[in-house]
């Protein structure tokens, strides 16, 4: 057993987690919302900061509120213990199974952990000295949503003057779920931080949790996506492009060795909601590779130039550009652009998006993060009342605009019905 002389925190707390750590330990803000999926070591970190907490102001308390309490001794308890050992702590702190509760036996100081089974409890839980100082929300995505997490904290957060509420949890499949939206809010006092399993040092995980996590990655690409990225790729049967992708680092090669000894370049036009977007790929062994992105909001038509220059060989190749906009477009041509309208006709987008699913893979670099966020939401229509999956795009949730840049980039392949498979 570790005994405190020889604990180093920077030994103990992932790297990913040093400055955070930092930030609560001098309250740089009172929200720390952690998310990432498994083995990111978030969970393990808000319970060391639990147990920091307590040693380190002896009027501060900590409780750890999951939805339901049967999920507590399996999950909260057991890795605020880990915590305790890791930190050297072992023979200061005392626990008991039922109610949920560990001790700083130096001070009489409380972890509480708790169930949101009847929220009025919270209310009436007694501590032996000071306050709750730190608020712990494991698995939040489980809530109802921030009504019900504003209830816990009206209850809780009481009795002193410094608080600090820590949330961690999976992202969860739905990009519509409430906590996406919550997180889109603007507040100065709330940090956001996302972690994940390679910033975490292998022999704490073990070299079979990485075999695991590869052999996913090969098989399932989205699954790994999910579980292992925390990231929000939606219901696989929604989603439209679901097991057509991967999001992998890849060395541009050079031209001759492409399909047709070429790039195909597309471009999807927008202002304040929307953004304007440029899209580069290149088709090698029947596989659809995108290697540019170049997105901008607000871009003034007198800046177009600049957002487009962003990506190499702009100037170079024919750009296919959504022709609903001539007058932008006969504006970068006047300023050295080689770029004309994509056609559209009636089936055009169910026709681009079934030519690009023939592909036998879309490669997409790692460098080209919202097109990558668009293929792992672009979805289709849901009925709001039999929850039935529609034959029909949903184009209202703002996925679409680096694939419509993609399906314009294409246009002479799809409108002909060229296959890859055919001409390759």
């Amino acid at each position: 057993m570790n005994t405190p002389e020889e604990v180093k925190l920077t030994e103990v707390i992932a790297p990913a987690f040093h400055k955070i750590h930092a930030d609560i330990r001098d309250q740089k803000y009172s929200e720390f919302w952690l998310k990432g999926g498994r083995g990111s070591t978030k969970s393990s970190f808000a319970a060391q900061q639990c147990v920091l907490g307590l040693i380190g102001d002896s009027n501060a308390n900590a409780i750890a509120i999951r939805k339901t309490a049967n999920t507590l001794r399996g999950s909260i308890l057991p890795t605020v213990l880990f915590a305790i050992d890791k930190l050297g702590k072992d023979s200061k702190f005392d626990h008991i199974k039922s109610p949920t509760e560990i001790t700083y036996l130096p001070t009489g100081q409380q972890i509480i952990m708790r169930g949101l089974d009847d929220p009025s409890k919270l209310k009436s839980i007694k501590i032996r000295k000071g306050y709750f100082k730190i608020l712990w929300f494991e698995e939040v995505e489980e809530f109802s949503g921030m009504e019900e997490i504003r209830s816990v904290r009206q209850s809780v957060l009481r009795g002193g003057e410094d608080f600090i509420t820590i949330f961690t949890f999976n992202p969860p499949r739905n990009p519509h779920h409430w906590i996406y939206k919550e997180l889109n809010y603007k507040n100065p006092d709330r940090l956001i931080h996302h972690s994940h399993y390679e910033d975490v040092p292998r022999h704490w995980l073990g070299a079979e949790f990485f075999k695991i996590a590869e052999r996913l990655k090969i098989n399932n690409f989205e699954a790994y996506q999910h579980e292992y990225g925390g990231v929000p790729i939606g219901n696989p049967q929604e989603i439209i492009f679901s097991g057509c992708y991967e999001i992998k680092d890849f060395e541009t090669p050079s031209t001759d060795l492409m399909y047709q000894g070429r790039f195909f370049f597309g471009a999807d036009w927008g202002f304040a909601n929307d953004p304007t977007v440029l899209i580069r790929s290149f088709i090698i062994d029947d596989c659809l590779y995108i290697d540019y992105e170049a997105y901008g909001y607000g871009v003034e038509i007198d800046h177009l130039e600049g957002l487009f220059d962003k990506v190499p060989e702009s100037r170079q190749w024919t750009i296919y550009g959504d022709c609903s906009r001539p007058e932008t477009i006969s504006y970068l041509a006047r300023r050295g652009f080689n770029i004309e309208g994509a056609e559209k006709w009636p089936e055009s987008v169910i026709e681009g998006i079934e030519y690009i699913k023939s592909f036998k893979k879309v490669y997409i670099h790692t460098r080209c993060e919202k097109v990558a966020m668009e293929f792992q939401n672009y979805s289709y229509k849901i009925d709001k009342n039999t929850k039935e999956i529609l034959p029909k795009v949903n184009d209202t949730a703002g996925w679409d605009h680096g694939i419509d840049a993609e399906r314009y980039a294409l246009v002479k392949y799809i409108k002909k019905e060229v296959s890859i498979y055919d001409v390759l």
